[in-house]
């Protein structure tokens, strides 16, 4: 399904009537906003606990956040990109 959105002056969205029963997003419900590649993802938080629950080694997971974030100047390097797209 694709609907478009606005977002106000305040950066507030809203999730259509439709989407929210569909997934059952109520009043309250916490949902996680991820930023990937220029696109935005929300995902419940319930979805994000099962696959955390789901992985034993929860430490290794928090790790490799620690270290997604401390080299993301390297990993978002646009003149890094430009050189690798020439071998990819």
């Amino acid at each position: 399904m694709v609907e478009l959105i606005h977002m106000s002056s305040k950066g507030q969205i809203v999730i259509p009537e439709k989407t929210r029963k569909r997934l059952g997003i109520k009043p309250g419900s916490k949902l996680f906003l991820i930023e990937k590649d220029g696109t935005l993802i929300l995902r419940k938080e319930e979805e994000i606990n099962k696959i955390l629950e789901a992985n034993e080694d929860k430490e290794t997971i928090g790790w490799i956040a620690i270290a997604e974030q401390s080299l993301r100047e390297v990993w978002d390097n646009p003149k890094d990109e430009k050189i690798w797209k020439k071998y990819l």
